[in-house]
C-alpha cells in the first residue's frame, strides 16, 4: 500500500515532473501553479495545506485556465493531490486534539 509520502514524491519532488503540462489552450507554454496566498502563509501549516489545494493554474500567455480544460489524467493527479491535502491537514488537526486531550488525561 502506497503512503502519502510516496503520493508527494510521485508528484511533486521527483525529477522529470510528471505533472508539469502545456497550456491546454496555446500549446507553447508550460502551466504554473498560482502562489499560496498569504492568508495561507500566516495560517500556517494547515493554511498552507488548504490554501495549497485550492491554488489554481495560469498560462504566462492565455492567463488563468480553469481545471476542466486539462486532459482527463491531469485532472485526476490534481484531484488526488487536493484530497491527500485536505486529508493531512485534518489529521493534523485530529493529530493536536488527540494529542491535547492525552495531555489532560494525565
Amino acid at each position: 500500500m502506497a503512503t502519502p509520502l510516496y503520493f508527494i514524491w510521485k508528484f511533486k519532488l521527483r525529477k522529470g515532473n510528471s505533472m508539469e503540462q502545456f497550456c491546454p489552450r496555446c500549446h507553447e507554454q508550460q502551466v504554473q501553479k498560482s502562489g499560496v496566498s498569504n492568508i495561507g502563509r500566516h495560517a500556517g501549516l494547515i493554511g498552507m495545506l488548504i490554501a495549497n489545494s485550492a491554488a489554481s493554474y495560469s498560462c504566462s500567455n492565455c492567463g488563468k485556465i480553469p481545471l476542466t480544460e486539462f486532459p482527463e489524467d491531469f485532472q485526476s493527479g490534481i484531484k488526488r493531490k487536493r484530497i491527500l491535502s485536505i486529508l493531512g491537514a485534518v489529521g493534523v488537526v485530529v493529530l493536536l486534539i488527540a494529542l491535547l486531550f492525552a495531555r489532560e488525561l494525565m
